[in-house]
């Protein structure tokens, strides 16, 4: 299966985890998307140094934002990587995980697929942009 342009709708392994209680509804991709933080981050062109940790998504736009509610990944800087997504658009928002090889060159960052998405750092910030969205990620610590 080819996953789509966007680097964040995670493919593989669909677990459903919304409880049997809530009733399933169509939300705006406007009002599912997660909130960008206040403070204006000064975004720099990153390298691979960047790509250590656990991250959370704080911000997702573009056609991105239509199914995905928030975005895990965890990178390694041995160059693995894995990540899950809420995702919206079936009867339950469900997790999608994927976890592979990411490799950085000049055009970018590879999450395996062959197609290079942009990668910029803020201090303890990821944006990984591409042609069908930008995800905006926060550095988590893992307890």
């Amino acid at each position: 299966m080819r996953r789509s342009a966007v680097p964040f709708a995670l493919a593989g392994l669909a677990l459903a985890l919304a409880p049997a209680c809530i009733t399933p509804s169509v939300v705006a991709s406007t009002g599912r998307a997660v909130q960008a933080e206040p403070a204006a981050l000064d975004w720099q062109p990153a390298g691979p140094e960047a790509l250590d940790g656990f991250f959370e998504s704080v911000s997702i736009e573009g056609e991105a934002a239509a199914a995905l509610v928030r975005i895990y990944y965890h990178f390694a800087p041995t160059g693995t990587y894995t990540g899950a997504a809420l995702v919206i658009g079936g009867n339950e928002p469900e997790f999608q995980t994927l976890s592979g090889q990411w490799k950085f060159g000049p055009e970018g960052l590879d999450l395996g697929d062959g197609v290079p998405v942009r990668l910029l750092a803020a201090p303890e910030h990821l944006r990984i942009e591409s042609e069908g969205g930008i995800v905006t990620l926060r550095k988590r610590a893992l307890e």
